[in-house]
């Protein structure tokens, strides 16, 4: 072929060397795989096992992926981009759960939906320099699957990684009134504003962090029965530090004290300052195992060494197995 960006005639040749541009015509060639390799059959080669030889390239490739029942799902335009976009998602760690070569369409989709119901959070195909049909992507808008295309490998990085971001965000949001942070509180002497519904007091963060919603309760020995018993106060739905209000506090963060407010949804059993804890008492963050479980799973990253020893600490003082 000459210069493609000039309109010409094509140029008939009965041999060609080196690094030539060339159309080919042959019935079939709708199915074949760009990047694969062409092999010329002689007139002593068996065909089968040319065949056989050529499609080892595209059997060696998915043998090679380690899928994952969890994971995204991956197309690309040709065998040599889907090899790099491949290596690039393993070298950072991203699961992949299968593979295809060529265009989008429905069935690709309908392979990649199987993940709503294993891990929504790898709903998603990345899609490197591929062409997306039209009603492949309106399957894929319908059924919730995220479609990333890009030309460049990078991109579909920073398109995945700012989606699961997002994800990881509002999956934090919807499970923060179950997210209990561990935290040891101590009262301020002679800093109570009010003793029962609404309890208002001043104290000072001694070990962990205490956050907004946060349930707190105090534990004490009873007299008779030498057994610990645990009394919810309620749940701290306000802070303020210099009558500035604040969402979260952590150890060492004030030395002025902090004003909190504890409300009591339970308006049969209220408590009150005096009767059911006084200065003398610590403050803990309720936790259980179920919120425990919430911590681990969604605000790993936010386990500093200290909370983890907190949680440890709580855990034996409340029981939580």
């Amino acid at each position: 072929m000459r210069e493609l960006r000039v309109k010409s005639a094509y140029v008939h040749h009965k041999e060609i060397k080196a690094a030539m541009g060339v159309k080919i015509t042959a019935p079939g060639l709708e199915k074949t795989i760009a990047g694969s390799r062409m092999l010329v059959v002689g007139p002593d080669d068996d065909e089968e096992e040319l065949m056989e030889e050529v499609m080892t390239d595209i059997a060696q490739l998915h043998d090679a992926v380690a899928k994952q029942p969890r994971g995204v799902w991956v197309q690309a335009s040709t065998l040599g981009s889907l090899e790099a976009l491949l290596e690039f998602l393993r070298t950072s760690k991203i699961p992949v759960f299968d593979i295809n070569i060529g265009p989008v369409h429905k069935r690709d989709v309908t392979r990649a939906s199987t993940m709503l119901e294993k891990a929504k959070e790898y709903a998603v195909m990345l899609c490197f320099d591929v062409k997306i049909d039209k009603d492949a992507q309106e399957m894929a808008d319908e059924l919730g699957i995220k479609v990333f295309t890009a030309d460049i490998i990078y991109h579909l990085f920073d398109a995945f990684t700012a989606h699961q971001a997002a994800l990881t965000e509002a999956r934090r949001r919807e499970l923060a009134p179950e997210a209990v942070f561990p935290c040891v509180l101590k009262m301020v002497r002679d800093a109570v504003f009010n003793k029962r519904d609404p309890i208002i007091i001043g104290i000072d963060v001694v070990e962990g962090q205490l956050r907004l919603n946060t349930p707190v309760c105090v534990v004490r020995t009873n007299a008779t029965t030498q057994e610990r018993e645990i009394t919810v106060l309620g749940r701290v739905v306000s802070m303020e530090v210099n009558k500035k209000p604040v969402t979260c506090v952590k150890r060492g963060d004030t030395n002025a004290g902090v004003a909190i407010r504890i409300d009591q949804p339970n308006h049969d059993h209220l408590k009150t300052y005096g009767r059911h804890f006084d200065e003398t008492d610590l403050i803990y963050s309720r936790i259980t195992r179920a919120s425990i479980d919430v911590l681990k799973t969604n605000f790993r990253d936010e386990l500093t060494k200290e909370i983890v020893g907190v949680v440890a600490k709580l855990k034996r003082v409340l029981g939580v197995e």
